[in-house]
């Protein structure tokens, strides 16, 4: 018997005491090539590590650019300590509370299972932001696809991660022009995602 997998919990790393409540998961989508919007007004904020930063667009609010720091910087952990991604859902809610959850599935019937699993979580909690972090068909690529109220974007990240030193030689976000189609996204703040 096959089981769908949405672990929810605090967040496993506790290195360091955090204001807000964070939770832990996972997901997969496909690729697309991506570039920066043009055009669109920016400005840098820091992820992760301090010697990186990311240019967010300024038409993404704060809980939504909030969410999605927290991604790319969990997506930079997770890959720098295990040499690998798992696909994660976050949710962001107004009060700055952020929960992840791992999407773990093993056949179509249990994917869509989980899809209607995240909708019910994002109406039942009240949701204001989701962000579905996934590998890219291509090696080397991260994409993340977010959704808010009246609000879709998405990014890319391509990365570089030497296994023999563990170290991230390569990490580069990059806003698409379209958001890319996420079927966890669907139905979820009357986007047609």
């Amino acid at each position: 018997m096959s089981v769908v997998c949405f672990k929810m919990g605090r967040d496993m790393s506790r290195r360091r005491k955090r204001k807000d409540d964070t939770s832990s998961g996972s997901l997969q989508e496909s690729s697309s090539s991506g570039t920066t919007l043009p055009g669109a007004p920016s400005y840098n904020v820091s992820v992760g590590a301090a010697d990186h930063s990311i240019t967010v667009p300024l038409f993404l609010t704060g809980i939504f650019k909030e969410v999605f720091e927290r991604a790319v910087g969990r997506a930079r952990n997770q890959l720098a300590s295990s040499g690998r991604i798992e696909p994660t859902v976050f949710f962001g809610y107004t009060n700055g509370m952020i929960k992840t959850g791992v999407l773990s599935f093993k056949d179509e019937f249990h994917k869509e299972l989980l899809k209607k699993r995240v909708r019910e979580k994002t109406l039942a909690e009240n949701a204001s932001v989701v962000i579905v972090l996934t590998e890219g068909e291509r090696s080397g690529t991260i994409l993340l696809s977010g959704a808010a109220s009246g609000m879709r974007a998405s990014a890319r990240v391509d990365y570089a991660f030497d296994k023999n030193t563990k170290t991230i030689t390569l990490w580069k976000v990059r806003w698409l022009d379209n958001p890319l189609r996420n079927a966890f996204l669907e139905g979820i703040f009357n986007t047609a995602s």
